[in-house]
């Protein structure tokens, strides 16, 4: 056999590994149940919390429809049917809300309450495909407004986060008051809608509609994002999630 043809040889074993590699690391899926959300993200409140709008810190559970998908090595991820959601005070007008959909997929919203509202300040994601950890924290300038409290209904309110190269802008639109679920537990919401277009290291955008209570508590959630994902080991790879998630019971568990 010649040199050539061996060297040939060995880069086609090499390739046919590490896509035998990134096959496997596909099926990777680890659920985070409640006592480890409790456990991780719950933080304990460094000093009492501030004035204005906010949920009762502790752990909320979703039911839960839905999947993302990655078009290299045809990727799907079906949700759990169940969630979680940890809402921690971060001292003074500070809290956060954690959503861990799965220890490879976790998102961050930051918040500072007052004047009867709440500002988003920053949001982060973390997303894990093959092994490799995917980290965006995005800083808000102008803020976000989780209430829109006093708004007329239709209207809306644009706001800018950027993170290094990347952008995302925002435009916040509120559809008005509806009633979530029925009978005893019948809750009058805010409908808000969240559109965010994305630029820099991902590009898309994602459609976020939802229905929160007098606190900021999300009761409802319906989702629809679309990605194309630059990462140094895989290439560009499109992202896509679908999904709904609705409040269990509005008493946190600590």
């Amino acid at each position: 056999m010649s040199a050539a043809l061996r060297a040939l040889l060995a880069v086609a074993v090499l390739v046919a590994a590490g896509d035998g590699f990134l096959l496997w690391g596909r099926t990777v899926l680890d659920p985070v149940d409640a006592a480890s959300a409790r456990a991780r993200f719950l933080v304990p409140a460094a000093s009492p919390a501030g004035q204005g709008p906010r949920p009762p810190a502790g752990l909320y559970r979703y039911r839960t429809s839905g999947r993302e998908t990655v078009d290299r090595f045809a990727v799907e991820r079906a949700y759990p049917h169940e969630t979680v959601r940890v809402v921690s005070d971060l001292g003074g007008c500070r809290w956060r809300e954690t959503v861990p959909l799965f220890d490879q997929h976790t998102e961050t919203y930051d918040f500072c309450s007052g004047g009867g509202d709440a500002r988003e300040v920053a949001y982060a994601t973390r997303l894990v495909y093959f092994f490799v950890p995917g980290v965006q924290r995005f800083a808000c300038d102008p803020p976000g407004r989780r209430l829109l409290t006093g708004a007329r209904p239709g209207t809306v309110l644009r706001w800018r986060c950027t993170a290094g190269g990347s952008s995302s802008d925002n435009t916040t639109t509120f559809v008005g008051v509806e009633t979530v679920g029925g009978g005893p537990s019948a809750v009058r919401a805010r409908h808000l809608r969240l559109t965010t277009a994305l630029a820099g290291t991902s590009t898309g955008g994602a459609v976020r509609d939802l229905w929160l209570d007098a606190d900021g508590l999300v009761l409802r959630e319906r989702r629809l994002v679309h990605l194309v994902v630059a990462t140094s080991f895989v290439g560009h790879t499109s992202y896509d999630e679908r999904a709904s998630f609705e409040l269990a019971s509005r008493t946190p568990e600590r």
